[in-house]
């Protein structure tokens, strides 16, 4: 008997489900029961058993006319996402429809839409349901989850990465972004949902280890093979480089010199306490839809 790890979306988490049949191989198509109800998800690891683990069994690998019934209840949800539009309008709903879904069985339909504030749904769930005889959950996302609804292209010309590979969303701060030295402008960290980019967390352990191994600017320091101290004026920290100001106290003498971090010597300062608002900045991330 194998465990499974399967994914319901490109970039979903993983359920994991246990299969006894003879083989199983990644990127299989399969159908399991979810607390939604039936569903086709795709294969993307393969793990031995635990001892004593329990988990729901794969009902079978998915067949030609699983897919088929699938396409029918995609067109299906379609329709239902028009209709919903309409009694949307007609009943002056402060919110915004992306999309909708079908369970495989067909017994459950899942609306997604976005509001800037709470909304009294319940009488667009009473026409909703009377209309397709199924339950009916309207679920409300963040403007994360809305932006990888879309094919939408990042700062760096690729496709976002909700879109690509992030499976969750982690916390990012505006600390991050002053640790690696980058300008607080909002309109450049922002990315398409309107959130600090997820990619300022991507190198953010290494600018904190690379850090340490540097003095602050404006810090007076040694440097290895001068005589007298200079002051720091920046510092490259991918590249573990401090440029150092000499002639401090003549002007004629001055002179600014890049050096190695390694022949830099200062004695740190104690630091101070991140400020209230840095932390203030960390993202939400409780609106995620599996």
């Amino acid at each position: 008997m194998k465990k499974v790890g399967i994914r319901f979306k490109k970039t979903g988490k993983l359920s994991y489900y246990t299969f006894d049949g003879e083989t199983i191989n990644l990127s299989d198509s399969v159908v399991v029961d979810t607390e939604k109800g039936e569903e086709i998800g795709v294969v993307a690891k393969v793990l031995e058993l635990e001892e004593n683990e329990e988990l729901e069994k794969v009902k079978r690998l998915a067949t030609e006319e699983d897919f088929e019934n699938q396409r029918l209840m995609d067109d299906k949800a379609k329709e239902a996402l028009s209709f919903c539009k309409e009694q949307v309008k007609k009943l002056d709903l402060d919110m915004k429809l992306l999309s909708a879904e079908y369970t495989l069985d067909g017994t459950k339909l899942t609306i997604y839409f976005v509001s800037e504030e709470r909304v009294d749904f319940r009488e667009l769930v009473k026409i909703i349901a009377s209309k397709y005889k199924a339950r009916i959950e309207l679920r409300q996302i963040g403007p994360r989850d809305e932006a990888k609804e879309y094919p939408t292209l990042g700062m760096c010309g690729k496709e976002i990465c909700c879109r690509t590979h992030l499976q969750s969303f982690e916390p990012v701060t505006i600390k991050m972004a002053k640790e690696q030295g980058l300008q607080i402008n909002m309109s450049k960290l922002s990315g398409a949902c309107g959130k600090l980019m997820c990619c300022l967390r991507y190198e953010e352990e290494l600018y904190k280890e690379n850090l340490k191994k540097l003095p602050k600017v404006g810090e007076l320091v040694k440097v290895k093979g001068e005589k007298e101290k200079g002051k720091v004026t920046s510092v490259d920290i991918l590249n573990l480089t401090v440029k150092v100001r000499f002639g401090l106290e003549d002007e004629d003498e001055e002179r600014y010199e890049t050096y190695p971090a390694g022949d830099v010597k200062w004695t740190p300062k104690n630091v101070k306490k991140e400020e209230k608002a840095d932390e203030s900045e960390e993202i939400d991330i409780e609106e995620i839809v599996e």
